[in-house]
């Protein structure tokens, strides 16, 4: 099944540069790993990203900072985000853009069968990032898990039936598309649920509502039918 794809991207490149040619060799390929794209210089309208499984961003867009400062990063929580052409030795880059919510980082030197590889797992709504981001990443926040949560909301947020199903569901780490299949409701559907409890909760992605979640699950839970 072919899935819809945003990529974002400056109008023009310079002649036969580096980055250019991993532009080119990274679109090149989402077509064959099930994408269907549309590129453009600015972000698109919310009627649009509506219907947009994967959003990718090219590195060479806009300066890191200003990359995760996009709206596209922080407004829209539910979609599966990723940035390509990020130089490798970025490291600090990498790990904040995991805590942004980004779901996958592609490398300018990363090969042709790793980037196939690694956008087909981004197709298949899991994240892509280096071993050594993913450890360091679990390693801090395996230390958060001993300290307070203070700033997720209280036992007191309510969750209708279906969101806390959903909730359920994305803690145990399942993607949209699994959510989907499994409740019989169509991905946008999930995706509008996941914004709703996002919003409830105070949290910004999937990692904080895990966190909100743990911390709840051993207290009683106000369900609206």
């Amino acid at each position: 099944m072919s899935h819809q794809a945003f990529v974002l991207t400056k109008n023009s490149f310079s002649e036969h540069t580096r980055t250019e040619g991993a532009y080119e060799r990274f679109l090149s390929i989402l077509p064959s790993c099930g994408f269907t794209v549309t590129t453009g210089s600015i972000q698109p309208p919310r009627s649009v990203l509506n219907n947009t499984y994967t959003f990718f961003i090219d590195a060479q867009y806009c300066s890191s900072e200003a990359m995760l400062s996009l709206p596209v990063v922080n407004d829209y929580p539910e979609l599966n985000k990723v940035i390509f052409n990020v130089p490798v030795s970025d490291v600090d880059f990498h790990y904040a853009a995991l805590q942004h919510g980004i779901n996958g980082i592609f490398h300018i030197e990363d090969n042709l069968e790793l980037l196939v590889r690694g956008v087909q797992q981004v197709q298949a709504g899991n994240k892509w990032f280096s071993r050594e981001i993913m450890s360091r990443y679990i390693d801090a926040n395996l230390v958060a898990r001993s300290k307070p949560v203070a700033a997720l909301q209280s036992s007191t947020t309510v969750l209708t039936k279906r969101e806390l199903a959903i909730t359920r569901k994305i803690a145990d780490g399942a993607q949209n598309q699994e959510i989907a299949d499994c409740l019989h409701i169509s991905v946008n559907t999930v995706k509008t649920h996941v914004y709703s409890i996002f919003r409830k909760t105070d949290c910004r992605n999937r990692v904080e509502l895990i966190k909100w979640f743990d911390h709840q699950f051993s207290q009683p839970q106000q369900v609206n039918y």
